[in-house]
């Protein structure tokens, strides 16, 4: 994640420090598994995945990471779409009182759910 250069920009976000990030890592991810097989972005295939809808928060030391998602899931196939809330931090959907860029988030996907989950409601006739 590092590499990233997000993660660099947004390394003194309260939300997600590099510090938290990497003790989160070490708790949920033992050193012995595969980063290819914990991390989508990582995987080796991603063919065949229904659409998707990816949501960044420009000041997350994770935006690249969500964008290169994205990207790949393109390369392989899948109708994407990447939305990047620009003053949202990490976890900002769990914020909605204090993160005014939470409430449009969370309506987009709903909305993608519905349309995807729904999609004879929202045809056109």
């Amino acid at each position: 994640m590092a590499d990233y250069p997000s993660f660099t920009a947004n390394a003194d976000n309260p939300t997600l420090s590099p510090s938290r990030m990497r003790a989160c890592r070490t708790l949920s991810v033992p050193s012995t598994l595969d980063p290819r097989t914990v991390s989508p972005v990582k995987f080796d295939d991603l063919t065949g995945l229904p659409p998707a809808l990816v949501v960044t928060a420009a000041l997350d030391p994770l935006d690249d990471h969500g964008r290169r998602y994205a990207q790949r899931l393109r390369e392989h196939g899948t109708d994407t779409r990447l939305s990047c809330y620009p003053k949202a931090v990490h976890s900002f959907l769990s914020t909605p009182r204090l993160v005014p860029a939470a409430q449009p988030a969370r309506r987009e996907i709903l909305a993608f759910l519905h349309r995807h989950l729904h999609p004879a409601a929202t045809a056109q006739p």
